[in-house]
């Protein structure tokens, strides 16, 4: 019987540690750029998550699961709220029309 009892506390342990970690992260990735961008922007997933564990944070809700078929992002989209605009409103976190906060996102090169 107390055999069964620590098997069971440990399975449960165990159970909720691996419930608790950090999924495998996707690899970064650039966006295509238009003309008139001010630099390359590349997405870490590994950033955004500590603001969003939960990969339905984002997926579904703003983007879809598939890489390139939520749409084309364009700042005009971002800027009404769509896309990385959704968080980036000024309210979440920086938004997407602050001047002063382009190179935390579209990086020299």
């Amino acid at each position: 019987m107390v055999f069964f009892v620590l098997f069971l506390a440990f399975g449960l342990a165990l159970g909720s540690a691996l419930a608790q970690q950090k999924p495998k992260m996707p690899a970064d990735f650039s966006f295509d750029q238009g003309k008139d961008s001010p630099g390359k922007v590349t997405f870490s997933h590994e950033k955004h998550f500590g603001k969003n564990p939960k990969c339905t944070d984002c997926h579904v809700k703003v983007f879809k699961m598939k890489k390139g078929t939520s749409g084309t992002l364009t700042m005009a989209a971002m800027n009404e709220g769509k896309f990385c605009g959704a968080c980036h409103n000024g309210k979440k976190v920086f938004a997407t029309v602050d001047q002063a906060s382009c190179t935390k996102c579209h990086g020299k090169g």
